[in-house]
């Protein structure tokens, strides 16, 4: 009861972490360890009068949000990037200032102590506490102290300005003299009044005088500046950012000539302008590279300096210095702005422009017609005359033409679909021809009636659902005919049929010189429909299975390539199939999770499968993995909180926030995963029976788990090893694949790695398999590390 840390409901939005400053360290490798702006802990810091130079051997608070962890403690889990000659010992107490523990740090990561592998991403749980009432309503703001030697219960007292007997009370059973150990400290009356003043002021400040800062909203509409290299022309532009010539045209009247666009002129290039991750402004694009492309060919020369060097190494996996294979696709975030009302109300639409040397502030805003001192407060810390940079232009006159056209065709073509459905004259043959309409907003996603029309033009086709009049963007997808489709199928007999689902059946068909699978679904799972045609149309990956086209007529019909070797789960359980390798395990592993990771790491929004499971696993003739079915995918801001919604997906591979509760992260697919690791390695399925004659059975997560939280688990685990597999298997390799999947099945979301971590970690263990050229693994220093044993 008179614990400040203890079992918990919910956490506080602000602790103290009390880091001392050891010599060497600076604010800049501080701020980095805790993903925190050096302005934002000056602001808790006012005795440090210059920032470039602390002195060591004192302390300096760092602030960060207590969270409730598995309703059983407070604290925050930081991901950390481990450097060369890291231990966890080392990282505990040198990196982290001993705010944690080497067991702390042990206990929620993969690795082995002795086997960390260097610029590998860990997770550090940092102890906090919110107070308690039953002690003092007087406190609100709390510390998280490590103690040091010499210290003691009334030193630590008299710094804190609290009461000896107070400060015992809140950390029952600590000995202060132990100099080893954490207590939680209240902080003092004035220094939170303190805080809360200056993090008051400094927001306000960055609110009133800053047209892009942190968001809660986008904006529907958004321009970029491009400047005109020699050789650029509107059809290179409209692919790079992925829109249509005529959409482009109409924001830029001064283009008479459409094939004729003079080299060193600029054109306006729409697009829509999100809430990215709840901290800035942008649009991520997807680009997908050419030979001898680079980062800075990419930023500079392909889309005109609207993006950096820096934001390219920050929004991709790949290493700038390793190029990424030909026809992969980086992420490319273009900054934008929605203007401040705090400034001006008289703009709604704003201009991303690069910056060049020989323009000014004063050249700039007369190009534009607008004061000086306006573009300057649109742009406060800009030096106008460096060259180079972004600036956010206010526009007018551009906006109420081209916007108001585009926005009465919309409406006009919508209207006229709805009233054909609504009177019936849309018939199976029939399509009705519409202008062109931009691509609708989350909420069009929703199926509000089983109709569903279909609106097209020469670029792209849009999937309508009536009455309602809802839909989404259907992009470089092929339309097939019904008639085609059953051609195709031998008018989808039984003979044709590969394969059933929750939402109907698939049939083999080879359409247009292409193997193909068409899934034949019911009206009623029109929303399944549109969800898996709005990912699929919009990601693309080799480790996803590839969408072909669709058919809206009598029933729904997807289109994907043909998949030669079926499922994962017919290949570990039967169904006349050889029996797989444990490499070609490690490598559908691999696979899987590359395809997750990019759903959930390289895509704006990200996307959550939510029905991971062996049966949606498709195995090529290579025996490489794709993921399929993603009619239960659900899209989310980047970086957003866990959100409740209805239960789907499969028994056995759900986490126990979203079973119990309904809450969706994409820690609930790293959940499944590590269910799918488990039966890669059993193959048992993810419920197992534990009695034939009774009706008792019991998860297979619970099953590795007991085995796994014995001292030495080899022999018993080598009993769950599918016993198809003989003896034809490393049990090191098993062993480290089991404990991943015990990583990504932890009860705490928190707790689990990101699929970006699991991706690493399948690397590093592929590379310890004896049927794999591990060789070719130590081009990277970490791993060659870790199979060292340093």
């Amino acid at each position: 009861l008179l614990q400040a840390q203890g079992k918990c409901n919910t956490g506080c939005q602000l602790a103290l972490a009390s880091y001392y400053v050891w010599e060497g360290s600076n604010p800049t490798y501080i701020s980095n360890i805790f993903g925190e702006d050096i302005a934002q802990i000056l602001l808790y810091n006012p005795n440090i009068p210059n920032q470039n130079t602390i002195p060591s051997d004192t302390r300096i608070s760092i602030p960060f949000s207590c969270d409730c962890l598995n309703g059983d403690f407070l604290g925050h889990t930081f991901t950390y990037e481990t450097q060369f000659g890291d231990t966890y010992e080392k990282v505990a107490s040198f990196a982290f200032a001993n705010l944690t523990t080497e067991d702390w740090v042990r206990r929620v990561n993969i690795y082995e102590p002795t086997r960390i592998p260097d610029y590998a991403f860990i997770n550090v749980t940092v102890n906090c506490s919110c107070g308690d009432r039953h002690i003092s309503r007087d406190y609100g703001l709390f510390t998280t102290y490590p103690l040091r030697p010499a210290q003691n219960l009334s030193s630590v007292a008299a710094e804190a300005g609290v009461a000896p007997q107070s400060l015992q009370r809140y950390n029952p059973g600590t000995n202060f003299s132990a100099g080893t150990g954490l207590v939680f400290v209240p902080a003092r009356v004035f220094e939170l009044k303190l805080a809360l003043l200056l993090v008051l002021a400094f927001f306000c400040a960055r609110r009133r005088v800053e047209a892009v800062a942190e968001c809660s909203k986008g904006c529907d509409l958004a321009l970029a500046s491009y400047y005109l290299w020699k050789g650029a022309n509107l059809t290179f532009i409209s692919k790079v950012f992925d829109t249509s010539i005529k959409y482009i045209l109409s924001f830029n009247p001064q283009i008479t000539n459409k094939d004729k666009i003079l080299a060193g002129t600029r054109i306006n290039v729409p697009f829509s302008c999100n809430c990215i991750q709840n901290k800035f402004l942008g649009h991520s694009f997807s680009y997908k590279v050419k030979s001898g492309n680079t980062y800075k060919r990419i930023a500079e020369l392909i889309y005109a300096n609207l993006t950096t060097l820096d934001w390219l190494k920050s929004s991709n996996a790949y290493d700038e210095n390793h190029t990424p294979d030909v026809s992969s696709s980086v992420n490319v975030i273009v900054n934008c702005s929605c203007g401040s009302k705090s400034v001006s109300k008289d703009y709604g639409l704003f201009l991303t422009y690069p910056l060049r040397p020989g323009e000014n502030l004063s050249s700039i805003a007369n190009e534009f017609e607008l004061s000086s001192e306006l573009l300057q407060s649109y742009n406060p810390t800009l030096d106008f005359i460096s060259g180079s940079g972004l600036a956010f232009v206010p526009v007018k006159g551009i906006s109420s033409r081209a916007i108001a056209g585009i926005s009465i065709g919309g409406v006009a073509g919508a209207l006229f679909l709805a009233f054909c459905v609504y009177a019936g004259v849309y018939r199976r043959n029939k399509v009705v021809e519409a202008s062109f309409l931009p691509e609708a907003s989350e909420d069009h996603y929703i199926q509000h009636g089983p109709a569903i029309a279909l609106v097209k033009n020469s670029e792209s086709a849009a999937l309508v659902a009536a009455p309602g009049v809802t839909g989404i963007t259907v992009d470089k997808s092929v339309e097939f005919s019904y008639e085609e489709l059953a051609k195709a199928t031998n008018d989808f007999s039984m003979g044709n049929k590969i394969g059933q689902g929750g939402f109907g059946a698939v049939f083999y068909a080879e359409l247009r010189g292409e193997k193909a699978a068409i899934k034949k679904m019911d009206m009623q799972a029109s929303k399944e429909f549109l969800a898996e045609l709005k990912v699929l149309t919009h990601v693309h990956h080799l480790n996803l299975v590839r969408l072909i086209g669709y058919c809206v007529e009598g029933s729904l019909f997807l289109v994907y390539e043909y998949i030669e070797n079926g499922n994962l789960n017919q290949h570990l359980r039967g169904s006349g199939k050889d029996t797989l390798t444990w490499s070609a395990r490690m490598q559908i592993a691999l696979d899987s999770a590359r395809g997750l990771e990019y759903i959930h790491e390289h895509t704006v929004p990200v996307y959550i499968h939510r029905d991971i499971k062996p049966a949606n696993i498709l195995i090529d003739k290579n025996f490489r993995a794709k993921v399929a079915d993603f009619g239960l995918a659900k899209l989310t801001e980047v970086g957003s909180a866990s959100v409740h919604t209805r239960l789907v997906g499969t028994f056995g591979y759900m986490p126990p926030e979203y079973a119990q509760y309904g809450e969706v992260s994409p820690k609930i697919d790293v959940y499944a995963f590590g269910v799918v690791l488990y039966e890669l390695i059993s193959a048992m399925e993810a419920v197992v029976k534990t009695n034939e004659t009774i009706t008792e059975s019991t998860g297979l997560v619970a099953l590795f788990e007991e085995v796994l939280r014995q001292p030495d688990p080899r022999e018993d685990l080598q009993r769950l090893v599918d016993p198809r597999l003989g003896d034809d298997y490393p049990i090191d390799s098993v062993r480290k694949m089991a404990r991943l999947a015990r990583a990504c099945t932890q009860e705490n979301p928190q707790l689990r790695p990101s699929m970006r971590a699991i991706v690493v970690a399948l690397m590093t263990l592929s590379s310890s398999s004896e049927d794999w050229d591990i060789g070719s693994f130590y081009e990277n220093q970490g791993l060659d590390s870790l199979m060292s044993g340093r």
